[in-house]
């Protein structure tokens, strides 16, 4: 099995530790002066989760950082994240994705040596 970011293709499964979570925008709940309470409600559902995968190969992590860094910029711009069919990354397992990059303007935390051969990856999106 393998995950896909845009062009480059990761020939490991994504661990059970990723996780992925919805969030509610320009929410706001308060009380009132009766003890009721009043939401108000204008904003997008967005989703926000972390990819992560073990022992992926130098060449592969290699490729990932440099396409983040030279196609997706970063989170400039989305791309497609195509999990394997047992995979939910927040729209149903096996469903692919259109997200961007969610760490700023760094790589920072994404890749771990564990060998000089092998990297652990923390993939933080959002959608």
């Amino acid at each position: 099995m393998s995950i896909i970011f845009g062009s480059v293709t990761i020939n490991r499964n994504p661990s059970v530790d990723s996780k992925w979570h919805n969030e509610r925008l320009n929410q706001y709940t308060e009380e009132t002066a009766d003890g009721g309470r009043v939401t108000y409600d204008n904003g997008p559902t967005i989703t926000k989760g972390t990819i992560i995968i073990r022992n992926v190969a130098k060449t592969e992590a290699d490729n990932l950082a440099t396409y983040l860094t030279g196609t997706a910029i970063y989170g400039k711009n989305s791309m497609t994240i195509d999990p394997p069919a047992n995979t939910d990354l927040g729209a149903g397992a096996g469903t692919a994705i259109t997200a961007y990059y969610d760490g700023g303007n760094t790589l920072e935390g994404v890749f771990q040596m564990i060998t000089a051969t092998l990297y652990n990856i923390n993939f933080p999106y959002k959608y």
